[in-house]
Formats: structure tokens, C-alpha cells, sequence
């Protein structure tokens, strides 16, 4: 009795020491997964750009530069131009240099906390009310980069660092301009970059 009993013991021991031994196997590669998934959440919305595809908006979009900080936050160090040339981009290949009226400012939050994803989603939901178009979304493409360290453009030294930032650019049409829209956030800086750029269409007569 002694003997079997012992036995039964230790295979009772040998199995639950088997079981442990699997289980943190199963948890790393369930965590592989998980962060396979989120590492392609970041690709760009779409591969390619058709701005005919881009529906003009029936709505009132108001004065330039349209947009107005959500509640509890402020809009700081705003700067005007009559004319400005900024890139836009749709994927790692394909930049676009769009010229016109431009507007940046930088916003903080007016009390003691800042949530990133609630000043994002709020100015993406406004600018959806005025019709506009998410077109890209994610970080800076190499190409953007590149033409960044080679033409230094002037919209540059407005931003607190064009590459570590998460971008968002919208496009809103309207019969008579083009309205493209930037939202640079994911710093550290407890701020975010807002860009405005007014297109003017010139119509052939």
C-alpha cells in the first residue's frame, strides 16, 4: 500500500509539474499574436489616394480656419499665412505638396490633465460634421521624411518634431477649395499639432 501510494504521488506531481511547464507557452504566444495585431493597426486607411473619390461636402464648413479647441482645452501660439506649401501623404510612396492659406496652433488642455485619444476624437467628429475625410493615418512615412531632411520646408520649424509624432490628415472638398487637415499627436509634450491648409480650385474659363 505504502508502495503503491507513493507511486501515485509522484505521477500526480510529474503531471501538474507538465501542465505548468505549458501554460506560460501558451500565454507568450497568445501575447505574439496579440501584438502581431496591433503592430498592423497602424498601416495606413487606404493604399492609394483619388481625391475625385472624395465627396464635396454640402455643409456650411464656416470661416477659415474652422475648427475651435473642445471644451477644456485651448488653442496657443496660432500662426497665419497667406500662402504656405505643406506635404500630405497616403502611404510610404505617394506625397503630395499642397499650397495656400495656412493656419497652425498647438493645443494644451485648459485644467490639469490631458487625454490624447478625447482632443483626437473630438476634432476628428468635428471635422466628419463638416464632411470631411479621414485619408491617412499613422506615422511619418520615410518618403515624407526624406523630402523633409532635403527641402527643409518653412511649415517644419512650426511643429514641436515632425517624426516621432502619430499623424491624422483629413481633406474636406468644397465647391470652390480644397481643405486639407493635420492633427499630429502622441508626444510626450501634453500637446497637439493642428495644421489647416485652404486650397483655392482654380477653374478653367
Amino acid at each position: 500500500m505504502k508502495i503503491s501510494s507513493i507511486l501515485s504521488i509522484a505521477v500526480l506531481i510529474g503531471l501538474n509539474s507538465c501542465n505548468q511547464s505549458n501554460k506560460p507557452q501558451n500565454q507568450n504566444a497568445a501575447q505574439a499574436d496579440t501584438l502581431q495585431v496591433k503592430s498592423d493597426s497602424t498601416d495606413p486607411i487606404v493604399s492609394g489616394f483619388n481625391l475625385e473619390q472624395i465627396p464635396i461636402t454640402t455643409q456650411d464648413v464656416g470661416e477659415f480656419p474652422y475648427l475651435s479647441a473642445p471644451a477644456g482645452y485651448r488653442q496657443a501660439g496660432e500662426k497665419q499665412k497667406s500662402l504656405e506649401e505643406k506635404y500630405f501623404f497616403y502611404n510610404d510612396s505617394l506625397v503630395r505638396k499642397v499650397s495656400g492659406q495656412y493656419y497652425y496652433t498647438a493645443v494644451f488642455q485648459e485644467g490639469d490633465v490631458f487625454e490624447d485619444t478625447y482632443v483626437v476624437n473630438a476634432y476628428k467628429k468635428a471635422i466628419e460634421k463638416l464632411g470631411g475625410v479621414e485619408f491617412y493615418t499613422g506615422g511619418l512615412p520615410a518618403s515624407a521624411s526624406d523630402l523633409i531632411e532635403k527641402t527643409n520646408p518653412a511649415y517644419v520649424s512650426d511643429m514641436y518634431d515632425p517624426r516621432p509624432y502619430k499623424y491624422k490628415q483629413f481633406l474636406i472638398r468644397t465647391p470652390k477649395e480644397h481643405i486639407w487637415i493635420e492633427l499630429c499627436h502622441g508626444l510626450n509634450a501634453n500637446q497637439i499639432d493642428l495644421t489647416v491648409l485652404r486650397e483655392e480650385i482654380v477653374t478653367a474659363e
